[in-house]
């Protein structure tokens, strides 16, 4: 890695730190079967499910509650990963 005056300038932690992928709050408009995601809206944009590619859950640690899980492919081609708190029940986007 090239050190330039830029990247010097910041500290060491904030230069190496890994980006996590956004999490952002979605509304899910339409469930296939009453319990799959169909479609949902994401930044004003609706998105269409096509295929669900893998579902699992996983138990809650801390404070996090438990989630489940949705690895999807929607027809404008992008894949994302959708999960659903289970007590709350509130709907977010991985991208």
């Amino acid at each position: 890695m090239m050190i330039t005056w830029r990247t010097a300038a910041l500290p060491r932690r904030a230069r190496m730190a890994p980006r996590r992928p956004a999490e952002e709050p979605i509304a899910l408009t339409a469930y296939r079967y009453g319990f799959l995601p169909a479609r949902f809206q994401s930044r004003g944009v609706l998105h269409l499910i096509v295929q669900i590619e893998a579902i699992w859950e996983e138990a809650g640690r801390g404070r996090r509650d438990d989630r489940r899980y949705f690895a999807v492919r929607c027809a404008d081609g992008c894949r994302c990963t959708l999960f659903q708190n289970l007590r709350a029940g509130a709907w977010h986007v991985r991208w």
